[in-house]
């Protein structure tokens, strides 16, 4: 009988181990499944982001290349009408080679032509080219336009110079007489290494990718890699790498097929582990099942580890409260050690009145409104329903910004809280850290002027129809105090123009350094005060010296907002600076006989 039992019993003890040996086996079966595919979904996703990023990065250096070669045929177009405007201010100069020269290296441009009506060239500062016309070669062809039209100004794109070995943009623009055509060619150098950097094979190179995840950019048409992570894929066909549609992801956008690939073998050992890690967890999950103590030790342990919050929050908090909703009951705790008999100590009745009592004495007139209703007791079950932590940040009377927080330690069964800390912490010194960041991501590090990036932001968010003044500030001569006393000279120009115009123009609005000599103020303001403003910035300008470069020069060029009506507040900045250039030129030409010494003697 004895021995009977004794089988009975190890026949169930068999039949636990073999149910514990299917579950086991179930489980790590249906976990290479899930782990299968949720690492697909996850790396597909992963994919998919990449795939956006390099798009993005196609797409937006495409438009930033668009935009910057705009702006510079733009500026070439107006460098090539103030040349003209010299050269008519002197006709002696006409065929004068070394003033010429010294035209173009005032004006900041490496050439300059003079064509006469027919389209032939007479005169500049390079005289290997005089005799040439518009139909010496398909570079200069792309001028013959002009002929027939006296009121046309034009510039090309970037385009090889064959014979200097050399990329250049030329600008051609008729002079006010109408005798003689005025060109200006310039090598962009910063373009075209913005134009290198945006290269396919660069743009790609330089993505940071994970393990198993390539990615390429293919010609559209004919299927050729122009650039991708792994180098060796370069010049090859998509038809040659066998891309598996199951494994990779591709979008066609301007003219190029963008694709990731991914592998997921390397992911076969983390797989192994995750398995290996969910047996180990089974099978302890099953002994605690049978022991039948799981329940009452997770209590213990959640109570425990609320206690700890608890005692870690009331070192780091400038004070702690622990409310009951339901009773309206709080409870001051400054204690180093807390446990269910502190919890349950001395509470006042009226939580809510106390509290928010408590907050209006610490904080500032213009966040007492919202400090109310952030410690609204009556309505913070409703804010707090599925929430563990709720926060808000306001400034004190004492302790500057602090974040006063609500956490829940017991909730009923809709997840509403019975029971809450209210805890008050100084964030100050977080704040001051968030505003020190914020203004070294928006300021010009050499002027201390808000810089090109801030310009965009307030740009974005203002609208023609406001009442405003727009102010394009360019330096001159910087490029000759730069060559002639060096960039130490020319930093100490832009940061006195700096310094004029913030003592200036700072009271009625920003001042931002958007480029290298180019200064842009917004000044909300009318016109008489104005004048007052601007007759003082030039009184600035007139007696500044500095320690190496003795005088300053600076051309402007103003809009006032309601001149007109305006599309944008960009075309409002265009005619800004049309200004400011023609300002620019009258200031060239008022100097035309001395050009070495205009920075010197004003």
């Amino acid at each position: 009988m004895r021995f009977g039992k004794k089988q009975v019993k190890k026949r169930k003890w068999m039949k636990v181990v073999c149910l514990i040996i299917f579950i086991l086996i179930s489980a790590l079966f249906l976990e290479d499944r899930l782990l299968d595919y949720v690492n697909n979904r996850n790396i597909r996703n992963t994919s998919e982001v990449l795939l956006d990023q390099v798009a993005g990065i196609i797409e937006r250096n495409t438009d930033d290349e668009k935009e910057m070669i705009q702006s510079l045929k733009e500026d070439y177009m107006v460098r090539a009408k103030a040349v003209a405007y010299i050269l008519d201010a002197n006709e002696k100069t006409e065929h004068d080679v070394p003033e010429l020269q010294k035209i173009a290296k005032l004006m900041s441009v490496d050439e300059v032509h003079l064509f006469d009506k027919s389209g032939k060239v007479y005169s500049g500062t390079v005289p290997k080219y005089y005799g040439y016309n518009f139909s010496s070669g398909k570079q200069i062809a792309y001028f013959k336009p002009m002929l027939k039209n006296k009121k046309l100004t034009m510039c090309q794109d970037v385009t090889p110079n064959t014979s200097e070995g050399k990329k250049m943009m030329y600008a051609i623009t008729w002079n006010d007489a109408g005798t003689r055509m005025i060109q200006v060619g310039v090598e962009p150098v910063r373009l075209l290494e913005k134009l290198k950097r945006n290269e396919i094979k660069s743009v790609v190179s330089n993505m940071p990718v994970y393990e198993g995840i390539d990615i390429y950019v293919a010609d559209r048409k004919s299927g050729k890699i122009y650039g991708a992570t792994d180098s060796r894929k370069i010049g090859n066909k998509l038809k040659q790498l066998k891309i598996s549609k199951s494994r990779s992801v591709s979008r066609n956008i301007d003219g190029y097929t963008v694709g990731v690939v991914y592998d997921m073998t390397h992911l076969n050992g983390s797989n192994a582990v995750a398995m290996l890690s969910v047996m180990l967890y089974l099978l302890i999950a099953t002994i605690i099942l049978l022991i039948m103590i799981a329940r009452v030790l997770r209590i213990n342990r959640e109570k425990e580890e609320q206690y700890a919050v608890l005692a870690t929050m009331a070192g780091r908090n400038h004070s702690m409260y622990v409310i009951k909703l339901r009773e309206n009951k709080i409870m001051r705790y400054g204690g180093a050690e807390i446990g269910e008999e502190n919890i349950e100590g001395s509470y006042y009745e009226d939580a809510d009145v106390r509290l928010r009592a408590l907050l209006e004495n610490r904080t500032a007139e213009e966040y007492r409104e919202a400090a109310g209703e952030f410690v609204d007791l009556h309505t913070l079950p409703e804010r707090m329903e599925g929430e563990k932590y709720i926060s808000g940040d306001f400034i004190g009377t004492t302790l500057g910004w602090f974040q006063a927080s609500f956490i829940a330690i017991r909730q009923d069964e809709e997840q509403r809280p019975l029971s809450v800390i209210f805890a008050v912490r100084s964030i100050e010194y977080e704040k001051r850290k968030e505003e020190q960041l914020l203004r070294s991501s928006t300021t010009d590090e050499l002027t201390r002027c808000y810089n090109r990036r801030a310009y965009e932001q307030d740009i974005k968010k203002l609208t023609a129809d406001k009442k405003f003044l727009y102010l394009s500030a360019d330096v001159n001569g910087l490029k000759a105090v730069n060559d002639r006393l060096g960039h130490a000279a020319g930093d100490e120009l832009l940061c006195g123009v700096a310094g004029c115009m913030k003592q200036s123009f700072e009271d009625y609005g920003k001042v931002y350094r958007i480029g290298g000599d180019e200064f842009v103020t917004i000044l909300f303001t009318d016109e008489e005060q104005f004048g007052i403003i601007k007759q003082n910035f030039d009184l600035l300008v007139d007696n500044w010296s500095g320690d190496t470069v003795p005088h300053m020069s600076v051309s402007c060029g103003a809009v006032w907002s309601d001149e007109r009506q305006w599309e944008s507040v960009r075309e409002i900045a265009k005619l800004a600076d049309q200004r400011m250039y023609e300002k620019k030129a009258e200031h060239y030409a008022r100097r035309k006989s001395d050009f070495q010494n205009w920075m010197y003697k004003r």
